[in-house]
């Protein structure tokens, strides 16, 4: 039996539409054997199939290989669904990676962040499930390619989780078809100065440069509390505050390790789980049990 474990990833980060991507210790735990049939344990029973993405990944994986297999997974499930947390990128990269480790590791890294992107559609949420830590990727003749981005040591990062979901083809519709140039180049400005921030601990610049025009201003409409835990957040302290992924999950950056405690959801019209996490910095590994 192997055993992998995924990180939950925010991506997005404001203004790195469909770009940045950031790994959080928060894990999909898989447990994979070979079996004669295939076998999934801890998910819903309409998940219990080879349409689950974990089975897709590690389906076309194989395929790539000339090989077929069957499975008995058991999935330990901590990523909320339909989040903004990454849920569905760690099933993809599991699969892969199980499927990859299974046939003697015959595809490099590469080559899975190649197949597990191609089923996500974009690399932003794979690039941090399956290297780890801050990620800026982008994809060049239907090729996807990231770099690493340390980040100072001193930022803490805390995920406010609601109790609704939204879907990322909800999040979708709401965007606009068009932009303007002024805000296109708001953006780009933008995203750089936040990168390079969170990697040199520049708070000034952290605190400004988060000033996305892209998708935030359309897909808050879809989270209530948006503006006030926003509010309540940069007022105790955080340097910034975005949504994560395509929501509905929040993310904030600040330097205190119990940022959570500070907040005060009390007034928010729905429930919310503060959790504060650190940064998942490695590629992800099999473990034989």
């Amino acid at each position: 039996m192997i055993k992998i474990k995924v990180p939950a990833t925010s991506a997005n980060l404001g203004v790195g539409f469909d770009t940045l991507g950031i790994a959080l210790n928060i894990y999909n735990i898989f447990y994979i054997k070979e079996s004669d049939s295939l076998i999934i344990e801890g998910v819903d029973k309409k998940y219990q199939n080879r349409d689950n993405l974990f089975m897709v990944a590690f389906d076309k994986v194989n395929e790539k290989l000339n090989t077929f297999k069957n499975i008995h997974l058991k999935i330990e499930t901590n990523i909320p669904i339909a989040r903004g947390l990454g849920s569905s990128a760690s099933l993809i990269v599991a699969g892969a990676t199980a499927a990859n480790y299974l046939n003697n590791n015959k595809l490099s890294t590469q080559e899975i962040f190649q197949i597990c992107t191609s089923i996500e559609g974009h690399p932003d949420n794979i690039a941090p499930a399956l290297f780890g830590g801050f990620t800026s990727s982008f994809m060049h003749n239907n090729i996807p390619y990231t770099k690493k981005i340390d980040v100072h040591k001193k930022y803490k990062f805390t995920v406010l989780i609601p109790d609704f979901e939204v879907s990322t083809n909800q999040a979708r519709s709401v965007l606009p078809s068009s932009y303007s140039r002024e805000d296109t180049v708001s953006n780009l400005s933008n995203i750089i100065s936040l990168c390079l921030s969170l990697n040199d601990g520049d708070d000034k610049i952290l605190k400004i440069s988060n000033n996305d025009k892209i998708h935030e201003p359309y897909r808050k409409t879809l989270i209530p509390d948006f503006d006030l835990l926003k509010k309540e957040c940069l007022n105790k302290g955080a340097y910034t505050f975005m949504i994560s992924g395509s929501g509905s999950t929040c993310l904030t950056i600040s330097n205190d390790d119990n940022f959570s405690k500070k907040i005060d959801t009390s007034k928010c019209k729905n429930n919310w789980e503060l959790i504060d996490c650190k940064i998942h910095n490695s590629l992800v590994e099999v473990e034989e049990l």
